[in-house]
């Protein structure tokens, strides 16, 4: 009797966010459906890319801001629909082998590429940091987010509009490593959502490009219905319009409605209320599973201990196979083993 076929791989996704704050709208739309979407045919991994925010927050009293801020995410991962049983969620500094990783990587993509990446120049202008006081973390922020990528050996990478580029990072360096070394690993596609940047909430200005936590003009998962609605009475103009665009899921009840608006015919109140009315459906959900795992003590540490152990198996043997690869692993083993055999002859009697 032949053995029945094993079932077929599950394509490997990775994506996550670095935990400065709460979760917010423009995650959800930007790639947390995507992902919630995804878990039930794939197999995920979402980082809380706790060492992202050395990269603009090394200060002391930041770190300790860690802990409440990597629990908040955690949070708002659960809520939105994230499953433990399905994704594995893990803390990126508990999983030393990505340090590793990232500085074998370093050593295969120029500073030129680096420097040109308008995303970076985005967040040190967020972090108001002037080219003089950018640290080389920063700079090399897109390698550590490649050496996330290629340690799962990820396939696909849920992304916002703004880190395509850094996706294409992570390609670029797999591509090089696989044709100087060995094929270890698999070349990263991007999947771009629907809505590619939600404009922030607030006064007009650079932070308003873009809804971020770092930037503080947010609309978070777990905000309240009436904080919610105060907010979104904000918008005018475009970014009104970009909103409705963002969140009503109907393309001809959004395009009739941005239309209006934009002719005059539909005032900003009338379009404030239709957006409350479809924020509060969205978020109303999440907010209700958000407050059960917070109820439940002690959960939220076990999904990210259990997730970054798995985490860590995986890590530790694409490390393995990428150090065989280059060499290294073989050229500690050569001087292992002619150690050992020193200390046996020493053993022996004259």
């Amino acid at each position: 009797m032949s053995a029945s076929p094993s079932p077929p791989q599950k394509a490997r996704v990775l994506t996550g966010d670095r935990p400065t704050g709460p979760l917010h709208v423009g995650h959800l739309l930007g790639s947390l459906q995507r992902r919630v979407a995804m878990q039930d045919n794939h197999e995920c991994f979402v980082i809380v890319a706790d060492l992202h925010t050395l990269t603009t927050r090394p200060q002391r009293e930041r770190v300790a801001e860690l802990p409440r801020n990597v629990r908040a995410v955690v949070l708002d991962l659960l809520g939105a629909g994230i499953d433990p049983s399905k994704s594995t969620i893990y803390l990126q500094s508990g999983v030393p082998a990505v340090y590793d990783l990232a500085i074998l990587l370093q050593m295969l993509i120029p500073v030129s590429h680096l420097r040109s990446l308008a995303s970076l120049a985005q967040m040190a202008k967020v972090a108001d940091l002037d080219d003089e006081h950018v640290s080389l973390g920063l700079l090399g922020y897109p390698v550590l987010q490649a050496a996330d990528i290629l340690m799962a050996r990820a396939e696909l990478i849920p992304v916002g509009g703004d880190n395509l580029a850094h996706v294409e990072i992570a390609r670029e360096v797999a591509q090089r490593f696989n044709e100087m070394y060995a094929p270890v690993f698999p070349l990263p596609a991007a999947l771009p959502s629907r809505v590619e940047m939600l404009p922030g909430i607030g006064p007009d200005g650079p932070a308003a490009s873009k809804m971020s936590k770092s930037a503080g003009n947010t609309i978070e998962l777990g905000d309240p219905p009436e904080r919610v609605a105060s907010k979104l009475r904000t918008l005018t103009g475009e970014r009104l319009r970009g909103f409705v665009d963002a969140l009503i899921d109907d393309r001809e009840h959004a395009a009739a409605t941005i239309a209006e608006h934009a002719a005059g015919k539909l005032d900003d109140a009338a379009v404030h209320d239709l957006l409350i009315d479809a924020t509060e459906a969205l978020l109303a959900p999440i907010r209700e599973r958000r407050a059960s795992f917070e109820a439940d003590d002690g959960l939220i540490e076990e999904i990210l201990v259990d997730g970054t152990i798995r985490a860590r198996e995986v890590a530790y043997a694409t490390l393995q196979r990428v150090r065989e690869a280059m060499g290294l692993e073989p050229l500690w083993k050569g001087l292992i083993d002619v150690a050992q055999r020193r200390a046996e002859d020493r053993k022996r009697p004259y």
